[in-house]
């Protein structure tokens, strides 16, 4: 049995449980025989759970009775006792440190000798926690799993392993860049004397050495097939059950290190695997599992309906509670604030939009931070960026639209500006960046599944916020999470009440779409497919087929990648799959002949030796071959004008400050705001507004805006936006296409840095490799700053003391940038 099976449906039969619990969810004091009578209930919970602890929910809803019994009543001893003997003392350490209760100089004298036993690294762990940690950094075994809610020792975690395994090559693998920064700067502070990298290109050759990757650049260093890693770290490791291009590639990075290195030590790391067997690649594999069960914070979860009504929803009696009124969502969200707001969204237009009515809610605050950092978004981005104006009202926005600079300093002054209230965000939030949240809106549920749902929720109040001493307060264990329904961002008469009970037991299963996964149940397709045929279900079967066909391929491909390393006829082939350039084509397997064929004669084209590097895309990737590429946003570099688009756009990356890209583009949206291609220009699914008329009549996609419409501070922030699209575009497309060629020895090596880093100066390069922008790197080059600062032979920068009044001097997004490399 387990907490999927439970249903407490028969204790709302039970009328003085039912309207206790119902003032007790609504956070109303209980009168002493209320208090008296649940914390009863709440004893036979407990003593259920004991005889059986797979019956988790008992527990929880025991925990849930006194931790509000405390919260709402000042009730602390049974809190005290709960946690003292279930091993959550981070709360028994707070409520004995502020006096929360009165006990016996004796007892209270064992339990401070007892929680003294579980301080570690200045915090006080749970039982669970410090079990799981000494376990896991002690484990003899291969394959490690580490299964605990969001902000339970995980950093901690990493630098303990790495400091007890004490093995050469390491690599922590992060799905996003900004978490690379973030990972860096821990481990460059906790192994000062280690040769830290986090590019491929940074490697030197040393034997020993810490890197922190994304999967990308794990691979990019792996193409040297005499390097493995001997310890593998993967953070978010639920990520391998996805089906997408990054999955795929994690999968094949464990595989091909798995390959070369029998000995090497795997730790997986999540808030979101339900059995750690799922993330087997290889069915030989034993995965030592270790999984905190208790989240010690239990959310208040209201949702607000387009009426206007306000319900509180308790997941245990799986009811909703009538909770007030309001008169508009966005007047119930200024009214429901609390000290740091996060407004979560899906997608980036609407992330603006919701801003955009926030902004015409919210007071002026004016203070002097508030003027300076608007000061500073203003002198660095344009004076017509939206969050220049919001920002004096304490609100930002944050999405993968904006360029990342820009997005990780705002996330930067969230976090670090009491004034700063209000983030209104979408996905980005999810990728580990920790802002310290403690009131969160979510607008709408689309793509969120229950598991997606609980990692959004648990974001809220991060432990070491909870347990901050000037509080003397537990109320932040529980965060308030509130569903608004709104016509402007949710459908007509919107109702997330399904969503919402998907919270009702916390328990969700792993759900395998990652072909490449032991578990992934291939004969489950097979037999939908077969009762597909027999239902006559004709589009169903062709989906299935499809589906089959296409998995079956990507099976082929990834176990050609890992076990035909060391073949050399496979060459090419090898290198085509491995960029996954072939997925702009419609047959991957004819284009390998053909441009297998091309390598050979490509330098003989008489214009190949005086082309622009992206010309040479062209030639070679395209020329030729536009019957086969699918990929419109690809097939766009056929056209002179594309091409000249971006051997400007790529310069211009190098070369202008962010702020003089998008005064460069804006000018450009001036000269054509009027003209046929300014009224269908291209900004892609994100942004579009119109879309053309087809050859057929019909109207195709909006992804196409019309700039003769727009002011001038919407031109602005178009600008951004296209600017972060050409920039994936450049990264993830287009420099995909040019590494290619650079494997293949096409381009020389010259030329290829000069196009990557934009420079041929090796010292500067350098630089670039270590996350240093172009217009950064230019900048202090014009201030003659460079000569200041050297790389020593750990990976890290050093400066002297005059670098050191320069950057006083700079403002404070240069200070920012500086400090992701540099701690002045």
């Amino acid at each position: 049995m387990n907490n999927l099976a439970i249903s407490f449906s028969w204790l709302k039969d039970d009328d003085k449980f039912f309207s206790s619990m119902k003032k007790m969810s609504l956070n109303t004091p209980l009168n002493a025989e209320e208090i008296e009578y649940l914390l009863s209930c709440a004893v036979l919970f407990i003593e259920e759970y004991h005889k059986d602890n797979r019956k988790h929910l008992y527990f929880e809803l025991a925990y849930f009775i006194v931790l509000k019994s405390a919260i709402n009543n000042h009730e602390y001893e049974p809190l005290l006792d709960v946690s003292s003997n279930f091993g959550l003392y981070p709360i028994s350490n707070y409520i004995t440190k502020h006096n929360l209760y009165s006990g016996s100089l004796s007892s209270e004298f064992s339990l401070l000798y007892q929680l003294s036993k579980f301080e570690y690294n200045s915090i006080i762990e749970t039982y669970e926690q410090r079990s799981s940690r000494l376990q896991l950094v002690n484990s003899d075994v291969e394959e490690n799993c580490y299964i605990a809610p969001t902000s339970f020792g995980k950093s901690s975690l990493i630098t303990e392993i790495i400091r007890e395994k004490n093995l050469s090559k390491v690599a922590i693998i992060v799905p996003t860049k900004s978490l690379l920064i973030q990972t860096y700067k821990l481990i460059k502070n906790n192994f000062s004397n280690r040769n830290i990298i986090f590019h491929d290109e940074m490697y030197d050759g040393s034997d020993s050495f810490i890197s922190i990757f994304t999967q990308e650049r794990a691979l990019r260093l792996l193409k040297d097939e005499s390097i493995s890693f001997d310890l593998l770290i993967i953070d978010e490791a639920h990520n391998l059950f996805s089906y997408d291009s990054r999955s795929l590639l994690l999968t094949r990075l464990i595989r091909r290190n798995r390959k070369r290195n029998r000995n090497s030590v795997n730790y997986y790391l999540s808030p979101l695997i339900s059995d750690s067997n799922n993330l087997k690649v290889e069915s030989e594999q034993e995965i030592f599992e270790k999984k905190i069960i208790s989240n010690i914070k239990e959310a208040d979860i209201y949702e607000y309906k387009e009426s206007g009504e306000v319900r509180k929803y308790n997941r245990f009696l799986d009811v909703f509670f009538e909770s007030g009124r309001s008169d508009n969502y966005l007047n119930y969200i200024i009214e429901n604030s609390k000290e740091k707001n996060f407004l979560y969204l899906r997608a980036p237009k609407r992330v603006e939009e919701l801003s955009i009515l926030l902004d015409s809610k919210l007071e002026h605050i004016g203070s002097p931070s508030l003027m300076e950092l608007s000061d500073v978004i203003s002198m660095n981005v344009h004076k017509d960026f939206y969050c220049v104006e919001y920002i004096k009202k304490g609100l930002v926005y944050l999405h993968g639209k904006l360029p990342d600079l820009i997005k990780e300093y705002l996330e930067f002054k969230f976090s670090e500006n009491k004034e700063v209230k209000y983030v209104v965000a979408n996905s980005v939030i999810l990728e580990g960046v920790n802002l310290p949240v403690d009131n969160m809106y979510i607008m709408n549920t689309n793509s969120l599944d229950g598991k997606s749902l609980t990692n959004l929720i648990g974001r809220v109040n991060r432990l070491n916020e909870v347990f901050d001493d000037e509080r003397k307060s537990l109320d932040k264990l529980q965060p308030s999470v509130h569903f608004v329904n709104s016509e402007d961002f949710n459908r007509r008469g919107g109702n997330m009440e399904n969503q919402i009970r998907k919270l009702k037991s916390g328990v969700f299963k792993d759900n395998l779409e990652n072909p490449l996964l032991v578990n992934f149940d291939i004969d489950k397709m097979k037999l939908d497919l077969e009762k597909a045929k027999e239902g006559s279900k004709i589009e169903r079967v062709l989906t299935l087929e499809k589906k089959l066909a296409e998995y079956q391929e990507v099976k082929e491909t990834e176990d050609f990648l890992v076990t035909s390393e060391l073949d050399i006829k496979n060459r090419v082939k090898r290198i085509l799959l491995e960029s996954d350039i072939l997925s702009v084509y419609f047959s991957s397997g004819e284009m390998i002949d053909r441009l297998s064929n091309k390598v050979d004669s490509i330098s003989q084209h008489p214009e190949w030796d005086e082309s622009h590097i992206i010309d040479k895309v062209y030639l070679f990737f395209i020329q030729g071959l536009e019957s086969y590429i699918f990929k419109k946003d690809f097939l766009r570099l056929q056209h002179d004008k594309a091409r000249d688009f971006y051997k400007m756009f790529t310069g211009n990356l190098h070369r202008l400050s962010l702020k003089e890209h998008i005064s460069d583009t804006i000018g450009y949206f001036q000269t054509i705001k009027y003209l046929p291609q300014g009224r269908e220009f291209y900004i892609g699914d994100s942004y579009g507004e119109v879309g053309k008329i087809n050859y057929d009549g019909k109207v195709g996609k909006s992804v196409y805006l019309d700039l003769a419409t727009k002011s001038n501070k919407e031109l602005a922030n178009i600008a951004l936006v296209k600017i972060k699209i050409e920039s994936d575009f450049v990264s993830y497309t287009l420099n995909n296409f040019i590494n290619v060629m650079y494997d293949l020895n096409l381009i020389p090596e010259e030329e290829y840095e000069l196009y990557i880093y934009g420079t041929t100066n090796k010292s500067n390069s350098e630089f670039v490799k270590l996350g240093f922008s172009g217009s950064l790197i230019n900048k202090l080059d014009r201030d003659r700053q460079m000569e200041n600062l050297s790389i020593n032979d750990h990976g890290l920068v050093e400066y002297n003391g005059n670098f050191v009044n320069y950057i006083k001097s700079q403002d404070d997004l240069i200070k920012f940038e500086i400090s992701k490399f540099i701690d002045i």
